[in-house]
């Protein structure tokens, strides 16, 4: 015995779903913003935190500042790929800085 289709019961599952797949591709696409491994999230997170510390006259350093300031605070840090930590610094450091000191 076959069942009747009903469309207002179709539609409204259907927008349910998506919403559920959205939700989830929005999720992890603002988890990957910050880093996908967990040493490249660390070093965002740090980076955030001195990017936000700057002094309030300073300049966004240069890359290759980012680089040395990276480097000096994860030398201590034997694991993990060091070229992650660095990006994941550099990236919060920029986010951290241009938080608190917004162009005009």
């Amino acid at each position: 015995m076959a069942r009747e289709f009903k469309p207002v019961r179709f539609f409204v599952m259907m927008a349910m779903a998506a919403f559920v797949v959205c939700g989830i591709t929005s999720f992890y696409t603002h988890r990957a913003a910050r880093g996908r491994t967990a040493e490249e999230r660390a070093g965002y997170a740090i980076g955030f935190k001195e990017g936000k510390q700057a002094s309030p006259g300073a300049t966004l350093p240069t890359a290759a500042d980012l680089n040395l300031m990276a480097q000096k605070y994860f030398k201590q840090q034997g694991s993990g790929n060091p070229q992650t930590w660095d990006q994941g610094f550099e990236n919060g450091y920029t986010d951290g800085f241009n938080k608190t000191h917004p162009r005009q």
